[in-house]
């Protein structure tokens, strides 16, 4: 009962740490509601399509819990049941990275940017109903370190 229990568990995790954080500009975080955001006006020079890797990590982790857990009561040897973990683990660990970088992967633009100012930055968020052209006139909304880029109609 208590092996169901932890594999429920650690299948959860795994489910839990696959969650997509949007990138995209029209998502915002909870956490910038209601607060002041720094604006800064510019026009588009370049736009280039971009993948925004997908996170390895988290699903490595969980995937080796799961695998580690579900290798553990193949046998009633309790060597033989450390070797099947460590094993399980390992290949949990590689297909969970692996699962993880798919599910969290995310299509991007880069865009080049000549603010108002005349500098150049360049930004890169996910993909969004915003279609951007060469020349647009845009905003880039600033907070906490992190910029989304708006069309300016």
């Amino acid at each position: 009962m208590n092996k169901n229990i932890l594999t429920l568990l650690m299948i959860s995790l795994f489910a839990a740490s696959c969650v997509n954080t949007s990138y995209a500009p029209d998502v915002v975080s909870r956490g910038d509601a209601q607060k002041q955001q720094y604006v800064v006006l510019g026009k588009v020079i370049d736009i280039t399509e971009v993948v925004i890797e997908g996170d390895r990590q988290k699903g490595a982790v969980a995937g080796a819990l799961i695998g580690g857990v579900a290798g553990k009561g193949v046998t009633e040897s309790e060597t033989e049941s450390d070797i099947a973990s460590l094993i399980g683990g390992l290949i949990g660990s590689a297909a969970g990275a692996e699962i993880g970088s798919k599910i969290t992967k995310k299509n991007a633009i880069e865009l080049l940017i000549e603010t108002d100012a005349g500098k150049l930055i360049s930004i890169i968020q996910e993909t969004s109903s915003y279609n951007f052209l060469k020349n647009q006139k845009v905003r880039i909304i600033k907070r906490n370190g992190k910029s989304r880029v708006v069309p300016f109609d």
